[in-house]
C-alpha cells in the first residue's frame, strides 16, 4: 500500500529536452561530426537562473559500438580572455570548463560526469541520490581540447565499459552539458538545470538515438607492485630497526555482474599515496572524527550512506569505513617500564576487500565484505621476548538496500556485522556485533520530504568487553547518578536503539526549513564499523533558511539561517539549548563574507567527570565571520574568525586565515595558518581515589598553532607533483586545582572546591605536543588508468613539556627530534578485458 501511495504521489513533469546521437564508424571524421545533429539550446544557469547565456555553447553526440562521442564547441566573442589552470587530475579551478553528465541507466538519480578545462585537465564524479556527487570515482576515458579564433572545444571519447546501462536495441540515456565561464563566474547548462529545484540528475534532458546491444568489456584488473623503505630513530629500543625495507604486491579487481551491478575488489590493498591525518589534540571525552581518504573506500561510499548524526562536521552513522583497517585497539593494553620495550604495527593490515554496488531494478544495492589479519605486538622485557596480540582477526559485512521512487522518494535498510576471532585472546574487545536500521525519504509536491530512519545494535562478548563497553565515554553506566541505566559486570551482550523524524521543505527560491526529533537509548553503540559520539541522548533541531540565488545590484546571492537545537538525557537532565543566526552572501565582484552569533543556555554535562556525576555548565554567547575574495585572481584570501565566552570565566578565540597564489597556470601554493587559544577554568584532569574520589578540574590555559602548506605543480594534465606539509603546537598549562563538590550548583564556589594536587603522585598533566607531518607525492598517468606514484612521508613527534607555550621555540624543536621517513615507490596497470 505505501508503494502504491508513493506512486501516485507522483508529480507529472513536463517533457524533456531531447538530443539525438548519430551511429558512426570510428576514426571518426568531419564528415561523421556533420552527421551528428547539433543542439545549442543552452539556458543560464547561474547567475541569472533560466536567462540567455552571454556566449554561445554547442554540442554533438555519436557513438559506435564501444564507445559515446561528444564534441562541444564553447564560442566566446573574446576568446584572449578565456581563464584556465593546469593542475592535477579531479582538481577543480576557477577557470572554463565543459561538463558532460550522463544517467546511462535512465532512473533520473544517477549520472557519471566527464569534465575538462581548456588545459586538458580531466574531473570525473558520480552522482547518486539525485543531489549528492562523489568526487572520488575514477573512469578510463579520453578528451582532446582545442582553441581557435571562435572559443575552444572538446571532444570526449567515453568508453561504454565504463558506464552501466541496460543493452537495448533501442536505448535512451539521461544526459546534460554544462559549460562555465571562469571570468563571468557564469554556467549555463543543457537543459535548465535549475538552482531553485531540489533535484539535479531528475532534471536532466534525454539522449534518443542509442544502440547499444552490443556486448561491452566487463573486467578490469589493475595489478600493482611498490617498494618501500623506512627509516627512522631506534630511541634505544632494540626491536625497531632504523632501516627496514619491504615490498608488496596486489590487485584491485573491477567486474561488471550485470548491466546495472559492479563488483569491485582489492586484494592487499596499498594506500600508501594517501596523505596524511592532521594532528589533534582531543580534551574532550570524544573520539574525533577523520575524514575518510583511501581511495578504495572513498569511491562509491555514497552506495552505503546511512547518516545518523549530520551537523555541520562530518556524518556519523552506520558504517564508517575508518574502522575497516584502525589502529590495533589494544595498543593501550601493552606493557611498559624501565626494562621493557614494544613494537607495534600503526595499523591493522586489511588482507582483502570486495564490494557490490549498483543498481536491480527499482533497489539501489551495495554490499561490502573485508578482513583483517590478526596484529601482534613484539614485547621484550628484560631478556623474555614474546608477542601480544593488540587486534583479533576480524570480518567486517556491510549491506544497504533502498527502494527508489520516481518522484525521489525512497525507502530503504542497512545491516551490519563485525565478528572478531574468539580464539585471539583478545577479551578485552566484544567477539560480534550487529547493527541495522530501516530509513525513508518522502517527496511530497517535490518541495516537501517527510524523512527519518530507526537503528539498532546488539553487542555480544565476554564479560570484561562488555563491562568495558559500558564504562567507556559513549556510555559512562557507572555513573552515581544515573537512572535509566545500570552498570551489570556480568552483562555478556549490550542492545539499544535510536531513531529520527523530520520534516523539510528541500525545494524554492526563497524558504527553506527542517524540523528533526530524535533519541538515542543508553545501549545504542554502533562504533564497531559504525560512528557515533554517544548514546542516551534525546534532541530538537529546528533550522529556517530565507535565501535568493537572484542578483540585484549588489549581490550574486545571499542567505539568512536561524537554528534552535535542544538535548537531554534519558534521565531528562539538560545537556544543552541554544540557537544561532548567521547568514552568508556574495557580492558581484565573487567576494564572499559571512557570520553569526549564538547562544547556549546554562545545562549539564553528564561526561565532564568521565563516568562521575553530572556537570553544571554555564551558558555562553559566541560569534563568528568569514570572508573569502574572488579565487578567479591570481592571489586570493580566505578569513575565518570565531570566539566566545561564559560567565565562569571560559573564553576561548580562533583565528584562521588562509591564501590561495597562482603565479603561473600550473602552480598553486596554499599556505594558512589557524590560532587558538583556549582558557577553561574547569578542564577535567582524572579521578585520583584515595579513601573516596576526587573528581579533580583545573584551570587550563592552551593554544594552538597549526601551519597548512600545500604545494601543486602540474607538468602535464598526467604529471603533476603534489606537497603537503604541517607543523602544529599545542600547550596547555593546568593551575588552580579543584574538586568537584556539588556538580548541579549553580553557584561556582560550591559546585567546586580547592584540591591539593600531587603532581609528583600523579603526574603533571601540563602538555606540550609538536608534531610534522609531510606527504609528498609525484603522480603519472602514463596511459588511461595506469599510474606510477613516487611518495615521501614525513613524521616528527615532540611532546617534551618546557613550560609554556612559546611559538618560535616550539616550533623550532618539532625538529629537534629525529624524523620518521618512508620512501615508497608504486607501480599500476590497468587492463580491460
Amino acid at each position: 500500500m505505501m508503494f502504491a501511495a508513493l506512486a501516485l504521489a507522483m508529480t507529472t513533469a513536463a517533457a524533456p529536452a531531447v538530443a539525438t546521437a548519430a551511429r558512426v564508424v570510428a576514426p571518426l571524421s568531419e564528415e561523421s561530426w556533420r552527421a551528428a545533429v547539433p543542439v545549442d539550446a543552452f539556458v543560464q544557469r547561474e547567475p541569472h537562473e533560466a536567462a540567455a547565456p552571454s556566449q554561445r555553447t554547442e554540442f554533438r553526440v555519436a557513438y559506435d559500438a564501444s564507445s559515446l562521442f561528444v564534441r562541444v564547441h564553447a564560442f566566446d566573442s573574446d576568446p584572449d580572455k578565456i581563464v584556465t589552470y593546469l593542475t592535477r587530475r579531479d582538481l577543480d579551478s576557477p577557470c572554463d570548463w565543459i561538463h558532460i553528465l550522463i544517467d546511462s541507466y535512465h532512473d533520473k538519480r544517477t549520472a557519471y560526469e566527464f569534465a575538462v578545462n581548456p588545459s586538458g585537465v580531466k574531473i570525473d564524479r558520480y552522482w547518486y541520490n539525485d543531489n549528492n556527487r562523489d568526487d572520488s570515482w575514477d573512469a578510463v576515458w579520453d578528451v582532446s581540447v582545442s582553441r581557435d579564433r571562435q572559443g575552444w572545444s572538446a571532444e570526449f571519447r567515453i568508453p561504454f565499459s565504463q558506464l552501466r546501462f541496460n543493452p537495448a536495441a533501442a536505448s535512451t540515456f539521461g544526459f546534460a552539458v554544462t559549460r562555465q565561464i571562469g571570468r563571468l563566474n557564469e554556467t549555463s547548462t543543457w537543459p535548465l538545470l535549475a538552482r531553485s529545484d531540489n533535484g539535479y540528475v531528475s532534471s536532466f534532458g534525454e539522449l534518443g538515438g542509442l544502440a547499444t546491444a552490443a556486448a561491452v568489456k566487463k573486467l578490469e584488473l589493475v595489478p600493482y607492485a611498490l617498494a618501500n623503505l623506512t627509516r627512522q630513530s631506534t630511541g634505544g629500543n632494540p626491536l625497531i630497526k632504523h632501516a627496514a625495507p619491504d615490498g608488496a604486491l596486489g590487485v584491485d579487481v573491477k567486474y561488471a555482474l550485470t548491466p546495472g551491478l559492479t563488483f569491485t575488489g582489492s586484494i592487499n590493498p596499498d594506500f600508501g599515496q594517501v596523505e596524511a591525518d592532521p594532528a589533534v589534540v582531543n580534551l574532550t571525552a570524544f573520539e574525533t572524527f577523520f575524514a575518510e581518504r583511501r581511495p578504495f573506500f572513498v569511491e562509491g561510499s555514497g552506495n552505503f550512506n546511512f547518516g545518523t548524526d549530520c551537523g555541520d562536521g562530518g556524518c556519523g552513522g552506520l558504517f564508517y569505513t575508518r574502522r575497516i583497517g584502525r589502529s590495533p585497539q589494544g595498543s593501550g593494553d601493552l606493557p611498559s617500564g624501565d626494562t621493557t620495550y614494544t613494537d607495534a604495527p600503526v595499523q591493522t593490515t586489511i588482507l582483502g576487500a570486495g564490494k557490490l554496488t549498483g543498481r536491480v531494478g527499482a533497489f539501489s544495492i551495495g554490499v561490502m565484505q573485508a578482513f583483517t589479519q590478526e596484529e601482534t605486538a613484539r614485547v621484550l622485557i628484560g631478556p623474555i621476548a614474546s608477542r601480544q596480540t593488540i587486534e583479533p582477526s576480524t570480518s567486517y559485512t556491510v549491506g544497504r538496500v533502498r527502494r527508489e521512487f520516481a518522484n525521489q522518494s525512497s525507502i530503504g535498510m542497512m545491516l551490519t556485522s563485525t565478528n572478531r576471532s574468539a580464539d585471539s585472546g583478545v577479551t578485552l574487545l566484544a567477539d560480534r556485533a550487529v547493527t541495522g536500521g530501516v530509513d525513508w525519504d518522502l517527496r511530497l509536491k517535490k518541495r516537501y520530504a517527510l524523512a527519518g530512519y530507526w537503528v539498532g545494535s546488539n553487542i555480544h562478548g565476554a564479560p570484561e568487553a562488555i563491562d568495558r563497553l559500558q564504562e567507556n565515554s559513549r556510555h559512562y553506566f557507572q555513573r552515581p547518578d544515573l537512572a535509566s541505566a545500570t552498570l551489570d559486570v556480568a552483562r555478556t551482550s549490550l542492545t539499544g536503539d535510536g531513531a529520527q523524524i523530520a520534516v523539510s521543505k528541500i525545494g524554492g527560491e526563497r524558504v527553506r526549513f527542517n524540523a528533526a526529533v530524535s533519541f538515542k537509548s543508553p545501549g545504542l553503540d554502533m562504533n564497531d564499523v559504525g560512528f557515533m559520539r554517544r548514546a542516551d541522548q534525546r534532541s530538537v533541531n529546528n533550522w529556517l533558511q530565507v535565501r535568493s540565488d537572484r542578483p540585484n545590484r549588489w549581490f550574486r546571492n545571499r542567505n539568512l539561517n536561524f537554528n534552535q537545537w535542544a538535548q537531554w538525557n534519558s534521565d531528562g537532565d539538560l545537556l544543552g539549548s541554544g540557537g544561532n543566526v548567521n547568514g552568508g552572501l556574495t557580492l558581484l565582484n565573487n567576494w564572499s563574507m559571512g557570520g553569526g552569533i549564538g547562544v547556549q543556555a546554562t545545562a549539564v554535562d553528564d561526561r565532564a567527570t568521565r563516568g562521575g556525576p553530572v556537570v553544571l555548565t554555564r551558558g555562553f554567547t559566541e560569534s563568528w565571520g568569514w570572508v573569502n575574495s574572488d579565487n578567479r585572481r591570481t592571489l586570493s584570501l580566505n578569513h575565518f574568525t570565531g570566539g566566545g565566552r561564559n560567565a565562569d570565566g571560559a573564553s576561548w578565540f580562533e583565528f584562521s586565515p588562509g591564501v590561495t597564489y597562482r603565479p603561473l597556470p600550473a602552480i598553486t601554493f596554499n599556505p594558512s595558518i589557524r590560532y587558538a587559544r583556549n582558557i577553561f577554568d574547569a578542564q577535567w584532569v582524572e579521578q585520583v581515589t584515595d579513601a573516596s574520589n576526587h573528581y579533580v578540574f583545573a584551570h587550563l590555559d592552551q593554544t594552538t598553532v597549526a601551519v597548512t602548506l600545500r604545494f601543486n605543480y602540474t607538468v602535464s594534465p598526467n604529471l603533476s607533483l603534489q606537497l603537503y606539509a604541517q607543523p602544529f603546537v599545542s600547550a596547555g598549562g593546568y593551575d588552580r586545582f579543584k574538586e568537584l563538590a556539588d556538580g548541579r550548583s549553580l553557584d561556582y564556589a560550591a559546585r567546586y572546591r580547592p584540591y591539593a594536587y600531587d603532581v609528583a603522585a600523579n603526574g603533571d598533566p601540563d602538555f606540550n605536543v609538536k608534531s610534522f607531518r609531510t606527504t609528498n607525492v609525484v603522480r603519472w598517468e602514463y596511459k588511461p588508468g595506469s599510474t606510477l606514484f613516487l611518495v615521501w612521508q614525513q613524521a616528527r613527534e615532540n611532546d617534551r613539556v618546557p613550560g609554556g607555550f612559546r611559538v618560535g621555540r616550539d616550533l623550532h624543536d618539532i625538529f629537534g627530534v629525529a624524523p620518521r621517513n618512508v620512501f615508497l615507490v608504486k607501480f599500476a596497470y590497468w587492463l580491460n578485458y
